[in-house]
């Protein structure tokens, strides 16, 4: 199974979950991208986007700090966490990862807050990591797992929340593109999936405070 997006089935499932993602932000919490986005999301994507940049600088930075599963099984642990800080995908990959992650994280903030929002991004690499070194061995870097997470976190969050019937639609789009992912081969699937399932979870135990998921706006 694949980490990296490859050919134009992965690519659009990708973009599938990102956009329905957004409109679901929409129908939440009538969300647009603002001009001034929360400083949770502001740290959060400088976290990922400073060490990934300055690996092209520094390019022992990648080695230190990528997913490499031999080394993880030699007690290197700490890399499932510190591969989403750098990236495997050169100049356009990265560059493509942190304007996803630019787009996503303000988003999850409006509609998690922010501690729940850190806790997804966290969550999800390390599950993505646990799943790409163990279940799937696979080296490489980038926070696109932790990021598809954030975003299908919402998808979860509606499914437990909302009755309206578009925006549950929209959430069962997330996790078809995320099933159809792990069909081709994708382990950005398991991401979707794994978004889904910590979303539902928090809100369950732990729901939001803001507008109800079940007053969604209209589309």
């Amino acid at each position: 199974m694949t980490t990296s997006v490859e050919g134009w089935t992965g690519a659009v499932l990708f973009v599938v979950v990102l956009v329905l993602s957004a409109l679901l932000g929409q129908v939440l919490v009538g969300y647009r991208l603002p001009g001034h986005p929360p400083r949770t999301a502001v740290v959060l994507w400088s976290v990922v986007a400073v060490p990934s940049l300055l690996q092209f600088v520094f390019p022992a930075i990648l080695d230190a700090f990528d997913r490499e599963p031999d080394r993880i099984r030699d007690d290197q642990w700490w890399r499932i966490v510190t591969s989403v800080a750098v990236q495997d995908g050169g100049i356009a990959g990265t560059l493509l990862n942190l304007a996803i992650l630019a787009w996503v994280a303000p988003l999850a903030v409006k509609v998690w807050g922010s501690a729940r929002t850190v806790l997804l991004f966290v969550a999800g690499q390390v599950i993505f990591g646990l799943f790409t070194a163990f279940l799937f061995p696979s080296s490489g870097a980038g926070n696109s797992g932790a990021t598809l997470t954030l975003a299908a976190s919402i998808a979860g969050l509606v499914v437990m929340q909302s009755k309206e019937w578009r925006a549950l639609a929209l959430s069962a789009g997330v996790v078809l593109a995320g099933v159809l992912l792990v069909a081709v081969g994708n382990a950005h699937g398991l991401a979707v999936l794994t978004g889904a399932l910590l979303g539902a979870a928090l809100a369950t135990v732990s729901p939001p405070v803001g507008d109800p998921a079940g007053a969604a706006r209209p589309l």
